[in-house]
């Protein structure tokens, strides 16, 4: 596939459309083009003819344009250059870059790069290409992403490019690009091991984005009863064991995920007697669950919003679940809750917190506000791109 030659096509806004942009606000819906892009790269203009920024689109997707630079500057081999060491730059700052570890290097947005995700485990790297205009890109970015990764130990590069593809035309993907992989790698996180299987795991094998939440459950579970709902393969489950948890339950509709959690709870050394292995719908089994019985329970579930007219009825999702979790704590126990629809804004998310705790009639003191890690920035520009909301609570 042969790179687009500069200067891409003109892609002109509608009359008085162009205010998100001079807000430098990195998305533009259909709504607001003059006509339909026929060009996956392309250069956005005002009515005029000025030109706002460069970035990529697509014809058959209701978010129209995403804009990677905000000049009239091609996207070249300089410039996905800078954006990456920028971002791993950002990362070893921040002391997340570990050669055993897990952690996000580009977020989308959030790096200037719409539509790319790219994380590290440990000697692996996990890609996701979400539009049709980076596929067209690929021949610039991907041996500079390639060397880079190289010159930073990594041995194996994998592409879970699947959410979002089909709204861009595109097929899903799920290959190993270049190296080889014997099974799951293993990532060190905080005193735990945790196995992630890259080419079958959920997103890119693991939910980065809790690292911090994890940390802090294992550093409050000594001597308690730990109850993991959604918990996939069970990290927050081994940061409890290893924290001197007497019990934890893995709760998942899963089996091959549960069946990861119990490699790796003994794989940590844990007691298997200490896990609890609960397979099944989390409501259905939430619902049968001795009130109380917990002292320190986590509601992590998917996003039941995956797009803004859905949010009135993952609402009542939210509400439901929160509030089963609420029953299963112990008095003077800790319920860790979170969301992480983007489409369910914080205000949205509390609500359905506090209405869960009324209906369950406990009383709550929020011990912090939970968001994203460091490694999932985003801009103030582009609010959208903060999605992961939680509380961290003591119920009484």
């Amino acid at each position: 596939m042969n790179t687009p030659r500069w200067p891409y096509p003109l892609l002109r806004l509608k009359p008085g459309k162009e205010v998100m942009l001079s807000k430098r606000h990195p998305w533009v819906f259909s709504g607001a083009l003059a006509r339909p892009s026929e060009a996956h790269l392309v250069r956005l203009a005002d009515d005029s003819g000025q030109v706002l920024g460069v970035g990529t689109a697509s014809p058959t997707n209701p978010l129209a344009a995403r804009i990677f630079r905000f000049e009239d500057a091609p996207l070249d081999e300089a410039f996905f250059r800078a954006r990456f060491e920028s971002a791993l730059a950002l990362r070893k700052s921040l002391g997340l870059w570990d050669p055993e570890g897990g952690c996000r290097w580009i977020f989308g947005e959030g790096d200037g790069l719409p539509g790319l995700v790219v994380d590290r485990y440990s000697q692996a790297l996990v890609l996701q290409v979400g539009t049709a205009g980076l596929e067209l890109l690929r021949e610039l970015w991907w041996p500079i992403l390639f060397e880079i990764g190289k010159r930073e130990g990594i041995t194996a590069f994998v592409e879970r490019s699947q959410s979002g593809r089909r709204e861009e035309g595109l097929d899903p993907v799920n290959r190993l690009l270049k190296g080889s992989l014997a099974g799951p790698v293993t990532v060190q996180e905080g005193a735990a091991r945790l196995g992630v299987d890259l080419l079958r795991g959920q997103k890119t094998g693991f939910f980065l984005d809790q690292r911090a939440h994890r940390l802090q459950v294992g550093a409050h579970a000594a001597g308690c009863r730990v109850l993991n709902t959604f918990g996939y393969t069970g990290g927050f489950s081994i940061h409890a064991g290893l924290g001197g948890a007497t019990e934890v339950a893995t709760l998942d509709i899963s089996a091959p995920a549960l069946d990861q959690a119990e490699r790796d709870w003994a794989a940590n050394g844990l007691d298997p007697a200490a896990h609890l292995r609960m397979e099944g719908d989390a409501f259905e089994l939430m619902r049968q669950l001795e009130p109380g019985g917990w002292d320190r329970v986590i509601v992590d579930p998917p996003a039941f919003a995956k797009q803004r007219k859905d949010v009135d009825k993952a609402f009542k999702a939210y509400k439901d679940v929160f509030r089963l979790g609420a029953r299963a704590t112990a008095p003077g126990g800790m319920l860790w809750v979170f969301s992480c629809s983007q489409h369910l804004d914080r205000t949205r998310f509390q609500e359905a917190v506090w209405t869960a705790l009324l209906e369950a009639g406990r009383e709550a003191r929020v011990l912090a506000h939970l968001g994203q890690p460091a490694d999932h920035p985003y801009s103030l520009n582009h609010p959208e791109g903060f999605y992961l909301k939680g509380l961290w609570l003591s119920l009484s």
